[in-house]
């Protein structure tokens, strides 16, 4: 079957999967035309001689990452793999069957699928590693994973993690060992994900947050997340932080930045009362008056 491009703008590539081959880092795909594909292996073990691969062909400042393969089962019920970049996540809301879902901004879609929708479901057993099904007995909890106990303080969690990994990395431990105990700590080390990882191991049909969170495309799972990661270094005032017993929170909304400070950083403490004085910061004390910090 020849892939057929549309000429609307940007393009729309359609194609069927004749061959799919796995490599070391990457799944190379043939359509029908004889056309190479390049996808992520992880996406490349789903996809099977048949499956019909919808794509935008990239563009200047777009790497053409949204894809749909839809996947033609013999029972004759298809099923539908979307790997698209998002942004904004919605609050759990509940539709007309009394069921939690968020929604999540495609960006820059070319499809024609602007929304996905999760159910909260699918972030339980994503994200917090809780299922419906009994099988999550036999599950070690996030806070196994660090090797604490469920009343730890903030400060006792971070303690944790930062003893957990090195005794990973001296112990050469497999890469998702440490994968595993950081997606941990991402969710119980942020007070607003632990209340709800707490509120979800009580009550199965509690609403789910995504973490760090019209029409569409509905999704029943999630396979895979992969946030975007890169390094950067800026300077935030400490006037702009607010301040708590055992760390503080720093904000820029020019740049969409957030930053938790952790006392051992700055080789300081501070309490709940610096906030009653951090705007008298001012030009005079300027070897102080900024965080330098690297992401």
């Amino acid at each position: 079957m020849a892939v057929s491009c549309s000429i609307s703008t940007p393009p729309i590539c359609r194609g069927y999967a004749t061959k799919v081959e796995l490599r070391q880092d990457v799944a190379v795909c043939t359509l029908g035309d004889q056309t190479r594909l390049l996808l992520s292996r992880f996406l490349g073990s789903r996809v099977a001689m048949g499956d019909e691969i919808v794509f935008g062909v990239p563009t200047e400042g777009k790497g053409g990452t949204e894809i749909l393969i839809t996947k033609h089962a013999v029972s004759g019920r298809n099923h539908c793999l979307y790997q698209a970049p998002i942004g904004y996540v919605t609050q759990p809301r509940t539709d007309k069957r009394n069921e939690h879902f968020v929604s999540a901004e495609v960006l820059d879609g070319a499809l024609g699928i602007s929304k996905t929708f999760l159910p909260c479901k699918a972030l339980r057993e994503y994200f917090y590693g809780l299922s419906h099904s009994g099988d999550s007995a036999d599950r070690s909890t996030l806070y196994q994973i660090l090797r604490i106990s469920p009343n730890a303080y903030a400060a006792e969690l971070r303690v944790a993690f930062r003893l957990r990994d090195l005794e990973l990395t001296a112990a050469g431990a497999p890469r998702s060992q440490l994968v595993a105990l950081e997606r941990a700590f991402n969710i119980v080390g942020q007070p607003e994900l632990r209340s709800c990882y707490d509120a979800l191991g009580g009550d199965p049909e509690a609403p789910a947050i995504f973490p760090y969170g019209g029409f569409g495309f509905f999704a029943r799972r999630i396979l895979a997340f992969s946030p975007e990661l890169g390094r950067r270094r800026f300077r935030v005032p400490l006037r702009r932080g607010d301040f708590y017993d055992d760390r503080a929170l720093c904000r820029d909304v020019r740049r969409k930045l957030e930053l938790w400070l952790d006392p051992a950083c700055l080789h300081t403490n501070w309490d709940r009362t610096w906030n009653r004085w951090k705007h008298l910061l001012g030009n005079q004390d300027r070897g102080r008056r900024y965080v330098c910090a690297e992401r």
